[in-house]
């Protein structure tokens, strides 16, 4: 009897072994995924392996919950939890949010338009855009009477600003014959339009121009400012310079209280003009004659107008 026990118990361990290996040879069973998104092509990874395939994609993945990521180039990285069942497929569509960076625009002076690849952004500088994703920008500045400004920028996940010093336009105008007040008639011109570089008259005869800045005066020989003759009102301030040619990049200091009405016609250097539109003109008289009998007085002044108001640039 107890031997019988002993190889009853004997057989009972050998069972229990047998079923051990069985349970370890039984293979854990898999499910699959049917994944994509908008857009394709993010690349799948599995609790944290790549599976080296992209969306859309049946993938196979082994059963129980799985933490699955979706990965693209300029999108956020997504992450979801899924149970993965060998008896049916587990289906799952993902939108990827874009992964937006700022866009910092700057530019001096202040106001100009934004323009983003050839479109008009509706903003104006200073701003800062919150919603670009990385890539490569073409970013065009736009202001009245400046030079456009473009600027290529390849945005990153760092900081990306664009910070421009506008160029004003110019005008430059040559040898314009200005007359003296008396003795001359309308074909004659004293009077000068700085903008528009016209020689224009001033005589009441032919009625006063309200265009004009600065005239030639017989009144002590000066060129001076426009406004308390024959009616007129437009005022221009004159500031003495050291130079004398007039290319030679010398901004104009801020007009003051200490600028001048007037400077004298044997002036032989260049003056820095301030008119009543808030623009600057680097001025110079060239040439002079007259002023004898028979012939009025006369100069030929040249100059760089800044069409840009309030901009000493030169």
């Amino acid at each position: 009897m107890k031997y019988l026990s002993k190889v009853l118990l004997v057989l009972s361990l050998l069972l229990a072994v047998v079923a051990c290996d069985d349970d370890a040879l039984t293979p854990e069973a898999n499910g699959s995924l049917i994944l994509s998104s908008t857009p394709a092509g993010a690349l799948i990874s599995i609790d944290g392996v790549s599976t080296e395939q992209v969306t859309p994609a049946t993938v196979e993945a082994k059963s129980g919950l799985r933490d699955v990521t979706l990965s693209l180039a300029n999108y956020k990285d997504t992450t979801f939890a899924i149970s993965v069942s060998p008896d049916q497929p587990s289906v799952v569509s993902v939108i990827l949010k874009p992964s937006f960076v700022s866009l910092s625009v700057t530019s001096n002076p202040a106001g100009a338009a934004i323009w983003i690849n050839g479109a008009n952004s509706g903003q104006v500088t200073p701003y800062v855009f919150t919603d670009k994703t990385v890539g490569t920008y073409e970013i065009t500045l736009k202001k009245d009477n400046f030079d456009d400004y473009m600027e290529t920028v390849t945005l990153s996940e760092n900081t990306n600003s664009v910070s421009a010093e506008l160029v004003p336009m110019y005008a430059t105008f040559s040898t314009i014959k200005l007359w003296e007040t008396v003795g001359t008639t309308s074909t004659q011109p004293s009077g000068l339009d700085l903008s528009a570089g016209d020689a224009l008259s001033i005589t009441t005869s032919s009625g006063v121009n309200g265009n004009v800045d600065i005239y030639y005066s017989s009144e002590g020989f000066i060129v001076r400012s426009a406004n308390g003759k024959n009616s007129m009102t437009r005022e221009t301030y004159f500031k003495v310079a050291a130079g004398s040619d007039l290319t030679d990049g010398v901004d104009s200091p801020v007009k003051d209280a200490n600028w001048a009405t007037q400077i004298p016609d044997t002036q032989t250097g260049y003056v820095f003009l301030y008119d009543a539109d808030g623009n600057y003109s680097k001025f110079k008289i060239v040439n002079r004659g007259g002023g004898v009998v028979g012939e009025a007085a006369w100069v030929e002044v040249s100059y760089i107008y800044n069409k840009a108001a309030n901009s000493t640039k030169f």
